[in-house]
């Protein structure tokens, strides 16, 4: 008997859904009455899967963590290609409190525990960006729907999404035919129930109080559902409501060691020489608070007129808030200046700072900010669609889908200064010590308004897609079926990013030309400007006691950060009077100048066919079929012509608008097999191509071009020099012209279903990807127009398609629950996977991110960003009588998160005399966190649990690498063990 054959004869398995291929349905007169609701969900009934995704509830003999493994299981055997799944039966029981910690738990998918990709100075308690298999071009899917943020680039932000409303969370790493392109790493789909899925009513509700023990706040998360069917003379209805909402406090304490430089201004053994040393420039500490809010609705309706018809429509509404804000003390100092104070104990390695007195040649200018970043995101999809069986063989599907996504942020900091003596710092005991004079630094004397930098957001987009497949069942025979699809989509997106404006207020630097001689200005500069809008922060209980830091600064208060643009415009205002020359009152950037915006249109067209095939007595099933896709880009921007007096040919600083076209068309083939050689041991193999468009963000339409008069041309009023004297430049970091990311790739597994109905299964999975067409800013020469209509070849640093890179590795798993052990311990069970990932990459480094030391070394190969050669899940279960018990603990080995991230980029001079530009590479340390919860139910309808986050109090750290000083720890993390009180009721 077959794969094929056996898998129908067999019917629903424990934990799997009885009616696995349900009767097609229609559209009906409900569907105008579904689009006015709320918000809602939909049957997966769309092209990305052949997946047995519905699941009856009610039908469900185990649940809890059981049936959760079971139906997970039953999804990745029963999938055409390969598919690994986290799942909920049951409202909010997904294993997390938030969708992107529960995506750590699949195996090849890691997540960055930082705020923003790329950024080691914000660490983010529920982690950020998702990689799949090491790359980030990740496809995001609602119900196997396109699902995006608006934040200028095509995913979405999973951590935005309320994990009360999934009822699972798929990741599909190859490709079919009839899956929507766009993932080059995966896919992740995120799955709601349907109506159908229940049988009869249900009524749940799920109430938690989360505390953070060190942010020491309590908040509330709390989600409903409710869901019926009915039969009626016009057929079976079924309706689902869900409600969710979620808020989060959290508090993460921070330290930092800055870059090393060469310094030769300490002189320790008073021979009268100075030694070259290697010094760090100094060391700083933050304390940063962290509060989201998270709402989710949902509705979904279901009509089945008759056995031939299916319809649904659905209505899902995501809505996040996001407040950081953070008090930082920083150094602001020239680095060779730096020495080592040789009347105060001091230790080095070889040439190397280990600890020691830093003072420099004068102060030490340091900084006292408090920066604020409020965010706004909200993403509402509304679809409709229906089956329809024209025959016993013949299906087919449609659906239409509209989705809107909008985006605003505000990132604000204000910052004082002062400028201390000196710096101890001792990095000899792992976490640094730090001390200054706490007398001076309790003075507010000794403070001055420092600087401004604000950074706004402004994003929307929507998308309107439309797709139809029919497929034919044959009757026996090599072929299975065969299925034939198109997919239209028209997307807009508006994207506004000003960039971080920064406006000193008075510097050091300053003095003696812009200001007068003397001290600087105080913090009381008129009656508004004044220390009445600043605090004493005395970092209570910083890096939980276990840290030595200095324990008293003046900051801001936080209004002043949230009040711009006002309070930016009363501090600029108020030191108008203070300066002699050159500085005074500010102009925030507009939001409406057409240099911020960037505003994009894609259109892409897609068909596919595919042949589903199985071989009954060779126990072979599989599908083989083709994907063609085109895609058509527009982008409108602004051209701003250079100013020069030398050259009036090339223009007078006049700006036209511009559009720019694009268009390319993808052959996308694909393979899956999936053999049988023996019952329950299954081989699968698959080859297909994918690829990933260019954010909207890197595909900005606008250039500003400029002129030079090259060194060495002697100039005279009046004369016009030729483009030979002149250096053309533009300024543009992005290129609207830019295709699509392309990879080869192949997938080759082993499963063992061992215990096929109790959970049972091993499995080793080797994958391999060729790459090819990566995105790096690169120089090249591009034409433009001057105003006498000839053209001109200006350098342009702009993102081209270039490079190549190779991602192998091997994924090992292995689920069991130990029910031959004697009572109480076959209530055990236990889960665990492991990633090996390596890489090869032909990729130049971005013109504006080449590593080079502070000391104008360069540095050898670098891996690819974001990438971690090893990661693991360990998970071991508790289930019996109402027990439910759950620890699980998940690790990734260290990956490169940056070149020249904020804090690790600079230009000074080394000892040479040489102007060095440089950017350091940035890890992430490794990282493990151990998360468990513990459920115990006391009937069928009611049950009460504690779920708890990062039990371990991991720390989080970072590594600067140099070549001069060595790979060292940078930075230093702590965060809130979480804890969250749950009861839940199911009626």
């Amino acid at each position: 008997m077959s794969t094929r054959q056996r898998r129908i004869a067999a019917g629903p398995r424990v934990g799997r859904s009885a009616g696995r291929h349900l009767q097609p349905t229609v559209l009906a007169l409900g569907i105008a009455l579904l689009l006015s609701a709320p918000a809602f969900a939909q049957e997966a009934t769309t092209e990305t899967k052949e997946v047995d995704t519905p699941t009856e509830l009610d039908a469900v003999v185990v649940t809890g963590i059981r049936g959760s493994v079971y139906r997970a299981q039953d999804i990745k055997r029963d999938a055409d290609t390969f598919v690994d799944s986290v799942t909920a039966l049951d409202i909010g029981a997904l294993p997390d409190r938030s969708v992107t910690e529960t995506l750590s738990r699949i195996p090849g998918v890691t997540i960055d525990r930082f705020l923003t990709v790329g950024d080691p100075e914000h660490f983010s308690a529920e982690g950020g960006g998702v990689q799949v298999r090491g790359l980030t071009q990740v496809r995001s899917e609602l119900n196997g729907r396109d699902s995006f943020s608006a934040s200028g680039g095509r995913a979405l932000s999973f951590q935005d999404v309320p994990a009360e409303l999934m009822a699972g969370v798929d990741v599909y790493k190859n490709q079919k035919a009839d899956m929507i392109e766009g993932g080059l790493g995966g896919s992740v789909d995120l799955r709601t129930f349907m109506p159908f899925d229940i049988d009869g009513s249900r009524f749940g509700m799920s109430f938690s109080a989360n505390r953070g023990d060190f942010a020491d706040q309590v908040k509330p998360a709390g989600s409903v559902l409710f869901s019926n069917r009915w039969d009626t003379d016009a057929g079976e209805f079924g309706i689902l409501v869900n409600l969710a909402h979620s808020e989060l406090a959290t508090r993460t304490d921070g330290m930092f060691v800055r870059p090393f430089f060469e310094t030769a201004n300490s002189d320790l053994d008073n021979d009268g020489t100075n030694e070259n040393l290697w010094l760090p420039r100094g060391a700083d500490w933050r304390t940063l608070e962290y509060e989201r809010e998270r709402q989710g609705a949902y509705v979904a309706l279901q009509w089945r007129p008759n056995d031939n018809l299916e319809l649904f429509a659905t209505a899902f509404q995501s809505r996040y808030d996001e407040l950081w804000y953070e008090d930082a003390i920083f150094v602001s100092n020239d680095p060779m200046q730096v020495r080592v104070d040789a009347s105060e104990p001091y230790e080095f390695d070889g040439n190397v700072f280990v600890s020691g007195r830093l003072r420099s040649n004068g102060d030490i200018p340091m900084g006292t900010d408090i920066r604020a970043s409020h965010r706004k995101s909200d993403t509402t999809d509304y679809s409709f669609g229906l089956k329809w069986l024209f025959s016993e063989r013949t299906e087919f599907s449609t659906d239409l889908q509209y989705i809107k996504a909008n985006t605003e942020a505000l990132d604000s900091t204000v910052s004082l200064g002062l400028n201390v003596p000196y710096i101890d710092v001792d990095l000899g005991h792992g976490v640094p010590r730090i001390g200054v004079d706490n007398q001076f630094t309790a003075n507010p004397a000794n403070y001055y308004w420092g600087f401004t930098m604000d950074h706004q957001d402004d994003n929307t987009a929507d998308e309107v897609a439309w797709r139809a497949d029919l497929k034919h069942r044959f009757d026996g025979g090599f072929v299975d079926s065969v299925k034939f699809g198109v997919r239209v989509t028209d997307r807009d997106a508006h994207s506004i990013d000003t960039g971080y404006d920064w406006q000193p207020v008075f510097q050091p630097w300053m003095q003696g030309w812009a200001l007068p001689g003397g001290a600087l200005p105080g913090l009381d500069l008129n009656g508004t400007v004044n220390s009445g809008l600043t605090n004493l922060i005395t970092f209570d209980n910083f890096y939980r006691g276990g840290a030595s830091t200095p324990g008293s600064f003046y900051s801001p208060v936080l209004a002043t950060a949230l009040g711009f643009p006002n309070s930016y415009l009363d501090i600029h205002g108020a030191a108008i009077p203070y300066y002699s020359c050159c500085y005074g009152q500010i102009t925030p950037r507009n939001l409406a100048d057409p240099q911020w915006g960037n505003v994009q249109n894609e259109k892409t067209y897609a068909a596919y066919a595919m042949l589903n095939f199985a071989m009954d007595q060779a126990r072979i099933d599989g599908n083989v079929g083709v994907r063609v896709v085109r895609t058509e880009n527009s982008a409108k921007g602004y051209l701003v012509y250079p100013n020069n007096a030398f050259a009036p040919y090339l223009g007078s600083g006049q700006s036209e608008p511009i559009s720019a076209e694009n268009s390319y068309t993808d052959v996308l083939p694909s393979a899956n097999v999936k053999w049988e050689p023996a019952e329950n041991w299954i081989v699968r193999f698959a080859a297909s191509k994918a690829i990933a468009r260019p954010a909207f963000s890197d595909m900005q339409a606008y250039q500003v071009l400029s002129v030079a008069v090259r060194d060495g041309v002697t100039t005279v009023p009046g004369q016009t020099l030729g483009p030979d004297q002149l250096d053309l430049t533009g300024s543009s970091t992005d290129n609207p012209y830019l295709t699509p990311m392309k990879a080869n790739q192949f997938d080759l597994s082993l499963e063992w279903y061992f215990a096929p109905d109790k959970g049972g299964m091993a499995w080793v999975n080797f994958f391999y990807k060729d790459i090819k067409d990566y995105f790096r800013q690169q120089t090249e020469l591009v034409p433009y127009p001057g105003v006498d209509g000839n053209q001109y070849d200006y350098l342009v640093s702009r993102l081209v398609n270039v490079g190549t890179a190779k991602i192998q590795g091997a994924e090992i798993g292995w689920n069991q629950f130990f029910d031959f052990l004697p009572a109480p311990f076959d209530g055990l069970g236990m889960s665990a996977n492991y990633t090996y990932i390596d890489s090869s990459t032909r990729i130049p480094n971005a013109s504006n991110a080449v590593p080079v030391d502070t000391d104008g070394s360069l540095f050898d190969d670098l891996p690819a960003d974001g990438l971690s050669k090893n990661s693991y899940n360990v998970a071991a279960f508790y289930e019996k009588g109402p027990w439910q018990i759950r620890l699980a603990y998940n690790w990734r080995s260290e990956y490169l998160l940056s070149i020249g991230p904020n804090g690790y980029n600079g230009t000074n001079n080394n000892l040479d005399g040489e102007s060095i530009a440089w950017k350091l590479p940035v890890y992430s340390d490794s990282f493990g966190q151990l998360d468990g919860s513990i459920f115990y139910r006391f009937s069928d309808n009611v049950q009460i649990g504690l779920e708890m986050n990062n039990l371990n109090n991991a720390e989080q750290r970072t590594l600067m690498d140099q070549n001069g000083a060595g790979k060292r720890t940078t930075s230093w993390y702590v965060n809130d063990r979480r804890y969250a009180a749950t009861i839940r009721f199911t009626f």
